[in-house]
């Protein structure tokens, strides 16, 4: 539950970007989008940063039979850290909101700015709506 509080901490930092007056609410809205999406971004970098496989994946020397770590996944593109051990258990320590959530503010600025350059190309063109 703790990480959720930090997803939603972040959308409400983007939603603060967005403007309520008229004519004003698209670029809010390409603003709430980019800062949510760079917030999350940074986070789940940290989260790859901080975590070290030495310490996070360690083997299982309690268990019979011994189970050992078979690989450590990294990356940032998108933010990734899984831990793979020999007996099939995963663990991920980039939490799962993370990705989702910079993938759907990156879909939303998109569209925000195609829908920009169209109200801009209208607007060159003299068309009011």
């Amino acid at each position: 539950m703790g990480s959720w509080f930090l997803a939603l901490l972040l959308v409400a930092c983007g939603l603060a970007f967005v403007r309520r007056q008229e004519g004003r609410r698209l670029a809010g809205i390409v603003k709430a989008s980019a800062v949510t999406g760079m917030l999350c971004y940074v986070v789940g970098c940290f989260q790859v940063i901080m975590t070290i496989p030495a310490h996070a994946c360690p083997d299982q020397l309690e268990l019979r039979p011994t189970v050992h770590l078979v690989r450590y996944d990294s990356g940032i593109l998108p933010p990734q850290a899984t831990c793979h051990w020999d007996n099939g258990a995963q663990k991920d320590f980039v939490s799962g909101w993370i990705n989702p959530l910079a993938l759907t503010c990156a879909v939303v600025l998109t569209a925000s700015l195609a829908a920009a350059l169209v109200l801009a190309h209208r607007h060159r063109k003299g068309h009011t709506r």
